[in-house]
């Protein structure tokens, strides 16, 4: 894997052992509490790891196509993951989740949805074993908000969208 990459996806997946042992300890009744018009903690998970299914899923596909077909991030995917960023870091702005990962059930299983997340960064793993140096530049993800970006603003991304759901399940398990 290559280096930046390999250091990016090791931080990711602390982040989420870091979270689950958090998850681990907490009771029952916390794991699923939730105030009005919000979600509770495993319901948190539960959106993070559908989030995650759908941009492994979406550079699975992308990885695909001939490398030619692909675009270079250049400056613009440089500023737009900036911004995006940046975005996720400010903790007092609310943003609506896109469709297909805001559907979430009213009590998600804390075990399965745990395993599933496992498994998932597992292959993302692979995935990102198969990134050549060429590839890197390339915008192998779309988001559905900021648009193209590459594979290490990708990671980026996932990384702050991930710190920020953190926070609020710490914050809504007290």
């Amino acid at each position: 894997m290559l280096p930046k990459l390999d250091a990016q996806h090791k931080r990711i997946n602390q982040k989420l052992d870091e979270a689950l042992n958090y998850l681990e300890h907490l009771q029952e009744e916390k794991l699923h509490a939730a105030g009005t018009g919000q979600w509770s903690a495993a319901q948190i998970i539960y959106h993070l790891l559908t989030a995650e299914t759908g941009t492994t899923n979406y550079l699975k596909k992308k990885m695909l196509a001939p490398p030619e077909e692909v675009g270079n991030g250049g400056v613009m995917a440089a500023i737009r993951s900036y911004l995006l960023r940046r975005a996720l870091r400010n903790y007092t702005k609310k943003f609506k989740a896109p469709k297909v990962a805001a559907e979430v059930p009213p009590r998600p299983d804390y075990e399965t949805t745990r395993d599933a997340y496992l498994a998932l960064r597992k292959e993302l793993g692979i995935i990102l074993h198969s990134f050549t140096k060429t590839m890197e530049p390339k915008t192998y993800f779309k988001h559905p908000v900021a648009g193209k970006l590459t594979i290490g603003q990708t990671l980026g991304f996932m990384e702050d969208h991930f710190d920020r759901h953190f926070e609020q399940v710490k914050e809504r398990s007290k």
